[in-house]
């Protein structure tokens, strides 16, 4: 009698976008690049959730993504109505309607659209999360990521080696950054396979000042008990990752839930896995080079004082 096919684990990649079309295409031809999926049998879907932008993200996916690797779909929001929709649009996205009211795949990853992904970087988030079913949230190692030394310098690399928003911002120019950035490794494709050889663990909890909501998994279970991003405030928003991390660690949590809904036994775990590595072109996510991101802080921790009386610093400090 043959062994019966394992069937296929179903992973849906979103991607939240607003302008910044060249840093966008930088980002798919890197996740179409270095998405692997054979040695643990992934169906992969990819979903661009444009949050109003005025480039014309849907004309470049159609002219340079139509035959992509894996099945590409775009949806448009007329006007920005935030991370935590865009964030929760993926979550509830199915193929067949915009919102299912269920979970259609086994896991969903949330990216930045200025994350460009390196080798092999899938594959081992679903393995961890599949060892370990307590595990909720697990990020990516990217430059900046306090597991390692040369995660740090890569972090100090890339603040010396910003694009200058004077010279041309195309999406040539932001990888060819990365060989400035990297180049003491031989190449960002090295200097991932170099940290994924350090032999860290495949899973290494948060710290305290060291989490990332850049690019991560969920589990749809945890999202099922503790529930969705926090929509309030739209465009701008609260710091919605650092709400959900509260939330994950029991230490602040809606009314409706209660300790018997998220008792303290049932504690989700977050954290890094140790063998997916990106590069994060930081502070270009939103809107590209003249995007002051001051202001947006600004107008963030108004928000969560408003919300939440106290400022996001004295939230931070109760994290474990």
């Amino acid at each position: 009698m043959e062994p019966t096919e394992q069937k296929p684990c179903r992973v849906l990649v979103g991607i939240p976008v607003l302008n910044n079309l060249e840093i966008t295409r930088g980002c798919l031809q890197t996740l179409f690049r270095h998405t692997d999926a054979d040695r643990v049998n992934l169906a992969v879907d990819v979903l661009i959730v444009d949050n109003g932008s005025r480039d014309d993200i849907a004309g470049m996916l159609g002219q340079e993504f139509s035959d992509s690797r894996f099945p590409l779909r775009y949806v448009r929001n007329e006007t920005n109505l935030g991370v935590a929709v865009a964030w929760n649009q993926i979550l509830r996205y199915s193929f067949r309607h915009m919102e299912s009211g269920e979970f259609e795949y086994d896991f969903y990853v949330i990216s930045n659209n200025d994350v460009f992904f390196g080798p092999d970087w899938l594959q081992p988030m679903v393995e961890t999360m599949r060892r370990d079913r307590k595990i909720g949230w697990l990020s990516v190692l990217e430059n900046g990521s306090p597991v390692l030394e040369e995660l740090l310098e890569a972090h100090s690399l890339s603040k010396k080696h910003r694009i200058d928003p004077r010279q041309p911002y195309t999406t040539p120019v932001i990888l060819g950054s990365l060989d400035r950035i990297y180049g003491k490794w031989g190449g960002h494709e090295r200097f991932c396979r170099q940290v994924r050889e350090r032999s860290l663990p495949d899973f290494i909890p948060f710290r305290k000042e060291g989490r990332s909501a850049v690019c991560f998994m969920l589990r749809p279970d945890m999202v099922r008990q503790i529930g969705y991003f926090d929509e309030d405030f739209p465009p701008v928003g609260i710091a919605e990752d650092l709400e959900y991390f509260l939330r994950i660690e029991r230490v602040l949590m809606p009314q409706w839930l209660t300790q018997d809904r998220y008792p303290e036994k049932d504690k989700w775990k977050c954290g890094f896995s140790g063998k997916s590595v990106v590069h994060h072109h930081w502070c270009s996510t939103h809107q590209g080079p003249g995007f002051d991101g001051r202001k947006w802080d600004q107008e963030r921790e108004k928000n969560w004082q408003t919300k939440f009386g106290r400022s996001k610093k004295y939230y931070t400090s109760l994290l474990p």
